[in-house]
């Protein structure tokens, strides 16, 4: 049987919806990020280039390729739009993408710090392993080439200076990863101001993941 084709109005309404969570969580600002969703094989939705996200409405969004050739739409796909198709073709499952800035997980990576990956239950059962990719030159191949050796592992990535990439089975799933990522980053940068930050433990956290397993949220 094929698979189900989607929905492109709920899709386009899905994805307006979590730019404008992006700029109510303070995770984008002016003209950052961007969201795309996978409509086919070889057919993307995808935010326009240089706009505010939280203004945009369904109708703005783009149709491309796999080539990154525009079928629909005005304007120019996002400048980010090769990190969004080589992220697509490393991870067939994936049918949401969301990349934004999140200030304090940015942040970690300027200071050379690893990601907050076993400080918090929702670390593991949300996020799973988040991998650090490194500086890549924002709008270029660049960041593309960084990414590829880490997608195939992980569901969230972080870009040192530059922002966070998240994948997910939905715009909303994918949005869910990046606002826990935040908030996690900054559970571990007020524990570090208040002097300590303990990992959970490899005991911990695998117990917390059966957990979550036996409960179908994994």
């Amino acid at each position: 049987m094929a698979p189900r084709k989607p929905d492109e109005r709920k899709l386009r309404a899905e994805l307006t919806a979590v730019c404008r969570r992006l700029q109510a969580r303070d995770l984008i600002g002016a003209g950052e990020g961007n969201v795309s969703a996978r409509l086919g094989r070889d057919r993307f939705l995808v935010t326009p280039s240089g706009v505010s996200k939280a203004a945009l409405r369904p109708g703005d969004l783009l149709v491309v390729d796999a080539a990154g050739k525009r079928l629909s739409g005005k304007g120019r796909p996002t400048s980010e739009l090769g990190m969004h198709l080589c992220a697509y073709a490393a991870r067939p499952d994936a049918l949401a993408l969301v990349h934004a800035h999140p200030i304090t997980a940015v942040a970690f990576t300027v200071a050379g710090l690893p990601p907050p990956n076993d400080l918090l239950p929702e670390a593991s059962v949300v996020l799973g392993p988040v991998a650090v990719a490194p500086f890549a030159t924002p709008g270029t191949p660049e960041v593309a080439a960084s990414l590829a050796p880490l997608l195939a592992s992980h569901d969230v990535l972080l870009l040192e200076r530059h922002g966070a990439l998240a994948l997910g089975a939905t715009p909303g799933q994918a949005c869910d990863r990046l606002e826990t990522l935040e908030r996690v980053a900054r559970v571990a940068l007020l524990a570090r101001l208040l002097g300590r930050c303990e990992p959970l433990g490899a005991e911990a956290v695998a117990k917390v993941i059966a957990a979550a397993t036996r409960a179908g949220l994994r």
